[in-house]
Parts: C-alpha cells; sequence; structure tokens
C-alpha cells in the first residue's frame, strides 16, 4: 500500500500547512485592529500563496487516492471502498482525513470572524472620512436627498 502510505504523508503535510495558517488567520485580528494596511496586503498576498500550494496539494493528493484505488482494483476511489480493500492500512488516512477537516472548519470559522471584523473597521474608517470631509447635500423638491458637485446660486426650473 505504498500509494496509501503517500497519500497518508501529503495530508499529514496538508495538515501541518493548515495548522500555520492558522495560526497567521489569528494574527490577522491584530492587522486589521491596527488598521495595518501594508500587513493586511502582505497577509494577503500568503494566503494567495498558501492557496495556490494547497490546491496543488490537493491535485497530487486526488492523483495518488486515484492510483491507489487502482492498485486495489478499485473502478470508483472512495474512503468507504478503500477501507473495505485495505482496513490496516485506510485507519491512519482515516485519521489525518478527520484531523484536516477539524482545521480546515476552524480555519473557515476564523475567517468569517476576521471577515466581519474587517467589515466593522471598513464602516468606521469610512464614518471617520465622512466627518473629516461631508459631503454637501441638497434636498430637491421631492425631499429626496442629492449630492451636490459644486456649489451653485442658482436654480434650474423644471
Amino acid at each position: 500500500m505504498d500509494e496509501l502510505d503517500r497519500a497518508a504523508q501529503i495530508l499529514d503535510h496538508l495538515r501541518a500547512m493548515l495548522e500555520a495558517e492558522l495560526a497567521q488567520a489569528r494574527g490577522q485580528r491584530l492587522l486589521i485592529r491596527a488598521l495595518d494596511t501594508q500587513g493586511l496586503f502582505e497577509r494577503a498576498r500568503q494566503r494567495s500563496a498558501f492557496n495556490a500550494q494547497l490546491a496543488q496539494l490537493e491535485r497530487v493528493l486526488s492523483e495518488t487516492m486515484e492510483a491507489a484505488g487502482h492498485a486495489l482494483g478499485l473502478t470508483a476511489v472512495s474512503l468507504v471502498d478503500l477501507r473495505k480493500a485495505a482496513p490496516e492500512a485506510s485507519q491512519r488516512l482515516d485519521a489525518c482525513m478527520a484531523d484536516v477537516r477539524v482545521l480546515a472548519s476552524a480555519l473557515r470559522e476564523i475567517d468569517a470572524v476576521n471577515l466581519k471584523l474587517g467589515g466593522r473597521a471598513l464602516s468606521r474608517v469610512r464614518g471617520y472620512l465622512a466627518a473629516l470631509a461631508p459631503q454637501t447635500v441638497a434636498y430637491d423638491r421631492r425631499g429626496a436627498c442629492r449630492p451636490m458637485d459644486d456649489i451653485s446660486t442658482a436654480c434650474r426650473v423644471a
């Protein structure tokens, strides 16, 4: 079961990558609170590189699992079929897969919190900018608010 061992090694590598990314995502909260734009842009670049590397490892894992299935004589490869064909070799694979799922779920939750914090920071910055540089607003005949680009004393009659 050389292919199954290789798949477990790939999953171990994925787990290590997710653990490191999880720590980085938790640290991103500090960047958001400090409104560190350069740090946030650097973090976004790192996350993009992580996503690319993760996608590549997922492709390699898929190919390895398919090769393991073909070596065992399976036409369609699934974890259930692998458990039936090679129960002892697939136990480590199941444990690694469970760890990866838990870490991916935790990363998804932290990303949701960071997104919410980012939205709050953005609304606060917009509020500050609106207070520092207010836009002139006038009302038309219907009472609708219309921003005015230039202040003018002339009026247009329809």
